[in-house]
């Protein structure tokens, strides 16, 4: 509950007033100019004649940003704004731009990466819905549609209670087609059999396999995510520990679960690194990483403790990009479009892979949203000067001030850390996307709040980084929940 009230709290710093800022912040209004940029290619150089036929294409010329900022703004009597950062970038300077398209885990690729992980199986347990429970799932969805499009067809708007969406013919044909593939994988009944590998795994299955070993592991495959629980008959919960020390403080049954994490990160990711070397993963690099403990979790709900130890959460890394981790920003609040025609509704699902080590190697695997690279539409995109970067961003924080909330207090904003990474950006009329530079910039809003919270909030690795996220081509808000 507590962690509940602080996203609400947030959400009305943010609401209670937004005054006019000096000068307009910056949207992407689909008007194709950024993706102008981002498809321009570096021209070839001209020749003493004029003419540049036949000459090599120019190199791309790298493009290097100040390491610090350092600055003061006054919003008004009481409110201020301090910029105390590091400016994290590339080392080379080339800011290429790639373009990505889904691409979900195949069958063979998950038995690969089962083999790989896990121990040989002799047994194998099937805990997926029967074909009777996808009937039944089939049928409630079609009472559900049917008893819709009755009180809408009487006129009735939706009620409070209900979803605000109605349901076209081609969600409901979609739906029905997804229920209608599930029940044609679903076994007639659940059983359990003899194996000696695993190419009995299949994409919508949930699976308990037994290794020679006698250990369980479970594994779960869908069309978006794959995961693998060693050392458990169902699957296992990864217990951070700042979640631990909330739930202490509440007095919450789950912390006595916790033991404390003896296990260095510093050996975890020496381990990490030699797995993802095996697996072929070396494309992805850390983007966080925390002290876990991992929960086996009952059919019956109930939680047991099996190890601790680190997980980490990794992000593809093209290019050599630095990483960061952001949970919240003001711009989701502010008054912005995307512009006629593009489908701001569509959430970018987050590609990314989470692995929890222990001291006997990988326990927990999973991978989610899987992207791969089709093309790199641009070496090197030019990018917004770093003067225009720091307007639009002390302007846009500017007008997310809380003036109400605060009253008489005195209040700061600080940015404390700017980082020149990538975001992902919907192509427009595509199922692709373009992984491309934009600015992360880490600010502090929590200055009225007692000093030694605030700075434990600063130090956390588990998100409580407050962000504004620039797109680095043109300057505008970027939506990180819609790629725009």
């Amino acid at each position: 509950m507590k962690r509940i009230l602080v996203v609400l709290f947030a959400v009305l710093l943010l609401a209670a007033c937004q005054p006019t800022p000096e000068q307009e912040y910056v949207v992407n209004k689909g008007d194709n100019i950024v993706e102008e940029k981002l498809n321009a290619t570096p021209k070839p150089a001209e020749t003493a004649g004029g003419t540049n036929e036949a000459q090599p294409t120019a190199q791309p010329v790298s493009q290097f940003f100040p390491t610090r900022w350092d600055d003061e703004t006054s919003v008004s009597d009481r409110v201020s704004i301090a910029i105390h950062a590091d400016v994290i970038q590339k080392e080379d300077g080339l800011y290429p731009v790639y373009r990505l398209k889904d691409a979900p885990l195949t069958e063979e690729m998950a038995r690969e990466l089962a083999a790989k992980i896990l121990d040989k199986p002799v047994e194998a347990y099937t805990s997926e819905p029967t074909k009777e429970d996808i009937q039944k799932e089939i049928q409630d969805y079609l009472d559900t549609v049917e008893e819709q499009q009755e009180w809408v067809a009487a006129g009735m708007p939706p009620r409070e209670d209900r979803d605000e969406t109605v349901f076209s013919q081609e969600e409901i044909d979609a739906q029905l087609a997804y229920l209608r593939e599930r029940f044609n994988n679903a076994p007639d009944k659940l059983e359990t059999r003899t194996v000696s590998d695993y190419r009995d795994l299949h994409m919508l299955s949930e699976t308990t396999y037994t290794m020679e070993s006698g250990e369980k592991a479970y594994i779960s495959f869908y069309k978006w995510g794959f995961s693998i629980h060693k050392g458990c008959a169902f699957y296992s919960m990864l217990y951070n520990e700042n979640s631990y020390r909330e739930d202490k403080e509440e007095g919450e049954r789950n912390a006595k679960l916790w033991h404390d994490v003896t296990m260095e990160r510093a050996d975890a990711e020496a381990i990490l690194n030699s797995e993802l070397e095996r697996l072929g993963l070396k494309d992805y690099s850390v983007f966080s990483a925390y002290r876990a403990c991992r929960c086996e979790r009952s059919r019956s709900e109930s939680l047991t403790y099996k190890s601790g130890g680190w997980v980490f959460i990794l992000r593809r890394n093209p290019g050599g990009y630095p990483t960061t981790e952001f949970a919240w920003q003001p711009s989701q609040y502010l008054n912005y479009g995307s512009g006629d025609g593009f489908d701001a509704n569509r959430t970018v699902q987050d590609e990314h892979i989470m692995i929890f080590i222990d001291e006997n190697g990988i326990e927990t695997f999973a991978c989610y949203n899987r992207r791969e690279i089709v093309g790199m539409p641009n070496a090197n995109v030019e990018l917004k000067p770093f003067s225009e970067i720091q307007r639009i961003a002390k302007n846009t924080l500017a007008a997310c001030m809380p003036y109400e909330i605060i009253g008489e207090r005195e209040a700061e904003i600080e940015i404390y850390k700017a980082i020149l990474t990538t975001y992902t950006l919907r192509v427009k009329d595509s199922d692709e996307y373009y992984e491309m530079p934009c600015w992360v910039l880490l600010f502090d809003g929590l200055h009225y709040q007692p000093e030694e919270y605030r700075l434990k909030q600063r130090d956390s690795i588990w998100h409580t980084h407050e962000a504004l996220v620039l797109n680095a081509v043109d300057g505008s808000i970027v939506h990180t929940d819609y790629g725009y």
